[in-house]
């Protein structure tokens, strides 16, 4: 399970030098565990016959803070999102479905602190049946939500979509989207790399989430925009128009 692998006892046991040198004086991965961990205890909900958690949850950070994990906020989000699991199973919690962590910038936020929210959600029937065929999965529980109370409506499966770059450097061109978590940014780092002095080193986000790709602006200068709308974070249609400095490109599913 990665750096949280093994957790018997107290986490900060387990990694609390791994990141003192790399990150000293800025927020600490395992703080985010420890915030993670209390927001699922805070937030469980009893039935009759299980205690139910939250499995969605967005980490919000100072952009400075931001950029200190920037660099591997994929591999890390993956990283919590087992240890999530992991914590549930020792607690006896049950989750709705696979636990998600995703990350946000605040500038309301001072540097150094992190705020979590949560929410129960449900897999759509296409990502249930996916689990199903690949992963063992047991007491898998249905969360039934309190009476009127709004669960975001799945999106559809993508099975192929892509980025076209309508103006730019790379105008004209297009890149399949193939994998779960993209970049998109100047650096050479980056999955998307948009030659473009108007855009962030790292600029935005694609997450392939129940289905549908989210775009998240990772605190980018210019903004990131949605058909002339700036965004934080919004789920793509097919034919929406994203902004990125000059860059114009169309999602398309196909």
């Amino acid at each position: 399970m990665g750096m949280f692998s093994g957790l018997e006892g107290s986490l900060e046991k387990y990694v609390e030098g791994l990141f003192r040198d790399d990150f000293s004086g800025q927020v600490q991965p395992v703080e985010i565990a420890k915030k993670l961990a209390r927001e699922m205890r805070d937030s469980k909900r009893v039935s009759i016959n299980n205690i139910y958690v939250p499995n969605e949850y967005t980490v919000f950070l100072h952009h400075s803070d931001w950029e200190s994990i920037s660099s591997f906020t994929g591999a890390l989000a993956r990283e919590l999102q087992d240890y999530i699991s992991h914590k549930a199973a020792e607690k006896k919690y049950s989750l709705a479905c696979r636990p998600l962590v995703k990350f946000v910038t605040d500038e309301n936020i001072s540097p150094g602190s992190i705020r979590v929210e949560s929410m129960f959600s449900e897999a759509p029937p296409e990502e249930e049946k996916i689990a199903l065929e690949h992963e063992p999965i047991e007491h898998t529980q249905r969360f039934t939500p309190v009476k009127g109370a709004a669960l975001p409506a799945p999106a559809p499966l993508l099975y192929k979509a892509k980025l076209f770059i309508d103006t730019g450097p790379r105008h004209g061109g297009s890149f399949d989207l193939k994998k779960d978590l993209i970049v998109i940014g100047r650096s050479e780092d980056c999955d998307l790399v948009l030659k473009d002095d108007s855009i962030s080193r790292n600029h935005a986000r694609l997450e392939l989430q129940r289905g549908g790709y989210t775009i998240y602006d990772l605190g980018s200068t210019n903004g990131t925009w949605v058909n002339g709308d700036k965004i934080t974070s919004k789920t793509l249609t097919s034919g929406d128009v994203l902004m990125l400095g000059s860059t114009s490109c169309t999602f398309k599913v196909e």
